[in-house]
């Protein structure tokens, strides 16, 4: 039997910086939740936003497509903004697609 490991986020100040970290799998069924949580981190945040996938087991293109408007979001809210890929599927879907520039 195959076991998932749940879908989770956990949001910390590191310094003055707000570090989201993932687990699990980002798919359409998970992106509401995350992009629920960046927007209310990038609105109420001062200072610098990483969003850190290195502990995501899969994504998929609604993932990707998360992570071009939470870039977005941030140019708009003036707010520093990067992402950690780490390496595995996640960093591959990056490289594969050309959207390697989003990434740390």
């Amino acid at each position: 039997m195959l076991w998932i490991e749940p879908f989770t986020t956990e949001a910390k100040q590191v310094g003055k910086t707000t570090l989201v970290q993932v687990h699990g799998e980002l798919d359409c069924s998970t992106v509401p939740s995350l992009e629920g949580q960046m927007d209310t981190v990038l609105r109420d945040g001062g200072g610098p936003v990483v969003l850190d996938l290195r502990e995501l087991e899969f994504m998929d293109v609604s993932g990707l497509r998360l992570a071009v408007r939470l870039e977005a979001r941030a140019q708009l809210h003036g707010q520093p903004f990067s992402m950690l890929e780490g390496d595995g599927q996640v960093a591959r879907v990056f490289e594969l697609t050309g959207m390697r520039r989003f990434v740390s």
